[in-house]
């Protein structure tokens, strides 16, 4: 997963082979020329969530396929323009993802930052983009409070289900088909393990008095032994991992050390990808991991079902020419991919006369179907009384080696 493709430090990525300059600067609109739009974010290339590395080059592979490939109205680009992206490595730091925001505002002159990760350092700079009024759009976080805040903070908005409403549909489930479940909840101490803790106490409603423990880890905890330790001596039996990556392997292998299976295992979307649910395989073996529980909206590379639909080939097609040294088959590249689609999506919705104005309104009253890469039936969406722009999701279950999904597609929000 850390290759060392993404041991970039500071470096910065831009993948349209353009002189950023050679068009000339829109003096209305910063980064928009008649020829350019740049894009920038902020990411952890390095550090302890480095793991999400292959977010942004997903994205810039779908952005080099743009800039090469004619869309609906004849022209290459996003409405003809070529788009420029450029990121940062943050390294999952707060103060890092201000001063490098900061740069790409102010030295880089961005038009938009769009799928900046991490709830934490995504927060820290929102004050900021707001007071400048420059786009914050699909952060790579499914913080509520980034589709619940939009009168405070109408620069800003999310992208993936939230992480509330994710928690709800755990918190629904196990109220209706786990009514003795003795819950206990390893969650990282901030605003994004919290989230979903709230969604949990939601969707459980009246029986929300089941959950028995909570533990909660820092980000730079090396070991989770003593949070295992203390959820299993509170008598869990339904275990949540409200969790990122590494974190979640790290509390598959430790509960195989001790040798603890809870009876049930729910672990949270963000880290039920087939590439990290192989990894917690090899690392805890498969009687432990069997039987998890998670939501999906997107098709999965690694997962065999999707190999053969239009969006999965299509993918295949843009990994193999613009990152062929990468793993395709982990989907945190195809989550970047499907993010870009949709930013792409929204700069030629937003019109000829490209403005940050014209682009925020576009991405909050706009319905795209027909993604490649969500799955079938699912929409991005938003209106005046929904600031949410995917909330459709299903369960889905771990075995053998692959996710299978059960139940109906789900909305919590609605």
């Amino acid at each position: 997963m850390r290759r060392a493709l993404f041991a970039l430090g500071a470096a910065v990525i831009t993948t349209a082979v353009l002189l950023p300059g050679a068009f000339g600067r829109s003096q209305a609109t910063p980064g928009v020329t008649a020829k350019t739009v740049t894009l920038g974010g902020t990411f952890p290339l390095s550090g302890p969530a480095s793991s999400y590395a292959p977010i942004p080059a997903g994205m810039a592979a779908y952005f080099s396929y743009t800039n090469a490939t004619a869309g609906p109205d004849g022209k290459r680009g996003a409405g003809g323009r070529q788009i420029i992206w450029k990121y940062y490595d943050d390294g999952y730091n707060p103060a890092k993802t201000v001063e490098r925001t900061h740069q790409l505002v102010e030295q880089d002159h961005v038009f938009a930052l769009v799928g900046g990760l991490g709830t934490e350092p995504q927060l820290a700079v929102r004050d900021y983009l707001n007071q400048q009024k420059v786009p914050q759009v699909y952060v790579s976080t499914g913080a509520t409070q980034f589709g619940a805040k939009v009168a405070t903070f109408p620069w800003t908005i999310g992208w993936q289900p939230d992480y509330q409403a994710e928690g709800a549909i755990y918190g629904k489930y196990i109220a209706a088909n786990e009514p003795g479940a003795k819950i206990g909840v390893l969650y990282q101490n901030d605003d994004y393990g919290k989230d979903y803790i709230a969604g949990l106490e939601a969707g459980l409603g009246a029986k929300k008095s089941q959950i028995v423990d909570t533990a909660g880890y820092e980000v730079t905890n090396p070991s989770l032994l003593s949070q295992i330790l203390e959820l299993r001596k509170a008598g869990t039996d339904t275990l949540m991992i409200f969790a990122t990556p590494s974190p979640t392997i790290t509390a598959y292998a430790t509960m195989a050390k001790i040798g603890w299976k809870p009876a049930n295992i729910y672990v949270n979307s963000v880290s039920a990808t087939q590439t990290f649910m192989g990894i917690a395989v090899k690392s805890a073996g498969a009687a432990e991991v069997n039987g998890s529980i998670s939501t999906y909206y997107l098709k999965d590379p690694a997962n065999p079902s999707w190999a053969n639909t239009p969006g999965m080939k299509l993918y295949m097609q843009i990994m193999a020419k613009y990152a062929p040294s990468a793993d395709p088959k982990n989907g945190l590249y195809f989550y970047g991919m499907a993010k870009a689609y949709d930013v792409v999506q929204q700069l030629r919705r937003a019109g000829g006369n490209l403005t940050r104005d014209s682009f925020m309104r576009s991405v909050r009253n706009s319905t795209l179907v027909g993604s490649p890469f969500t799955l079938p039936t699912v929409k991005t969406t938003t209106g005046p009384k929904d600031n949410f722009p995917i909330s459709q999701q299903r369960l889905i279950r771990f075995a053998d080696g692959a996710w299978t999904p059960f139940g109906p597609l789900l909305d919590p929000r609605k």
